[in-house]
């Protein structure tokens, strides 16, 4: 019974052994820290932790928890953008790209924009990654800097769209 048990912990916690760190005690005693669990009859007092600097998402994939720490992603838009905000936003969405929004509302927000893309008409929705940004939504455009930054093609979000 108490393999089965064993087994079982194992078999649950190999999914995420990259965000775990594990606490046991070998049978002479000496206590271990491992991002694998011990195989069973190897270990008594087998605790499993969670890193506290992965944050809240704790599913994420390596890459993505890295790019999203080296580059993070920031929308700017306006109230009055419309269906190509929406677009960018699907966009970054779908792809399962974490990010923050921020709405251009005072003239203040907008000469903070014009800093960061350069002067002349202001352009929405400008995505940001990191130090470089794109005015306008293309996606081929949004894609090469995601992928630059090392961000996912693909979703990593549980359940999210792909």
């Amino acid at each position: 019974m108490k393999h089965a048990v064993l087994l079982a912990l194992l078999a649950l916690t190999c999914t995420v052994q990259a965000q775990t760190t594990y606490r046991w005690v070998d049978n002479e005693g000496k206590v271990h820290y491992t991002d694998r669990a011990p195989l069973p009859g190897e270990a008594r007092n087998v605790e499993q932790k969670r890193s506290a600097l992965l944050g809240a998402d704790q599913t994420a994939s390596y890459a993505l928890r890295k790019a999203m720490a080296d580059y993070p992603v920031t929308l700017y838009t306006q109230t009055t953008c419309g269906d190509v905000c929406n677009d960018g936003r699907d966009h970054l969405t779908r792809r399962g790209i974490p990010f923050s929004s921020k709405t251009i509302s005072s003239e203040a927000d907008a000469a903070a924009l014009r800093t960061l893309v350069g002067e002349g008409a202001l352009v929405v929705p400008v995505l940001q990654v990191g130090s470089k940004a794109t005015k306008g939504y293309l996606s081929s455009d949004w894609d090469s800097l995601l992928d630059a930054a090392g961000y996912p093609k693909a979703s990593a979000q549980p359940g999210a769209a792909r």
